[in-house]
């Protein structure tokens, strides 16, 4: 009794902070702005490694083999995400830039609100952008340990499994340690790294299983922008996870305080 008591006060304490903090408009906004500022480099980064038969984008590509997408969902996504020509105007390449500087910015300040504590000062905004490639280095790392997994037998692919959880574990830990300003006692911190690292692998099933026909449903009723929708979904599902641990975390620990 006393520990359903217990469960429940904290769920309580947990909805009273996502409201107080705003937290679900943090999320729209982060995604928001992750969506806009991130895809345009993305597309011009994968360019570089070349293109496909069809004039695809390799994150196109990629997009299609994983999800299996085919018929009018592989259609949209190829429109959707060409094939770049390592060409960006001046204007968008800044636009692009700074709309990931202003991204980190509103990540930082959206940790600072969660864990109570001050905003990072002017001069330790460095520390919001080594967390942004903490994070692209962590994306990267467990996209390439799930492609293999892919190839490998039943034990190595439980191994890489692991290893993935592994990597978002310590990329949390060390990226909510840098834009905190190590304000953050680190048993909070390990606490909301796993919470976290829980959270995306819950994401990344749903994802496994429920994407790709959203995604081919989206698609086939409204073309590219059917595809927008179903990325944007899954994209603000992963930091909607990520920031609801955080505060879940936050909130236990200020508890035991």
């Amino acid at each position: 009794m006393g520990w359903t008591a217990g469960a429940v006060r904290i769920a309580r304490d947990v909805l009273r902070r996502m409201a107080q903090v705003e937290l679900l408009d943090r999320v729209y906004v982060i995604a928001a702005g992750t969506f806009v500022s991130a895809l345009p480099l993305l597309l011009l980064l994968t360019g570089a490694l070349g293109s496909s038969r069809r004039s695809e984008s390799v994150f196109a590509t990629q997009l299609i083999g994983r999800l299996g997408l085919g018929g009018a969902a592989a259609d949209a996504v190829r429109t959707l995400l060409p094939a770049s020509r390592l060409r960006l105007y001046v204007v968008g390449l800044a636009i692009s830039l700074f709309g990931l500087y202003s991204l980190t910015r509103r990540v930082a300040r959206a940790y600072s609100a969660i864990w109570q504590i001050p905003d990072l000062p002017r001069s330790r905004w460095w520390r919001a952008g080594v967390w942004l490639l903490v994070e692209l280095a962590a994306i990267v790392s467990v996209a390439v340990a799930r492609d293999l997994a892919r190839e490998s037998a039943p034990v190595a692919r439980v191994a890489l499994f692991v290893l993935g959880v592994v990597i978002w574990y310590a990329a949390e830990l060390a990226g909510q340690r840098l834009i905190t300003d190590g304000r953050v006692p680190w048993r909070a911190l390990h606490l909301a790294a796993g919470l976290t690292a829980a959270g995306r692998l819950g994401v990344a099933i749903w994802a496994a299983v429920y994407l790709g026909t959203s995604l081919t449903r989206q698609a086939e009723l409204y073309g590219p922008i059917g595809v927008v929708f179903a990325l944007f979904t899954s994209l603000f599902a992963s930091i909607a996870a990520t920031l609801v641990a955080t505060l879940i975390a936050a909130t236990v620990t200020a508890e035991k305080a």
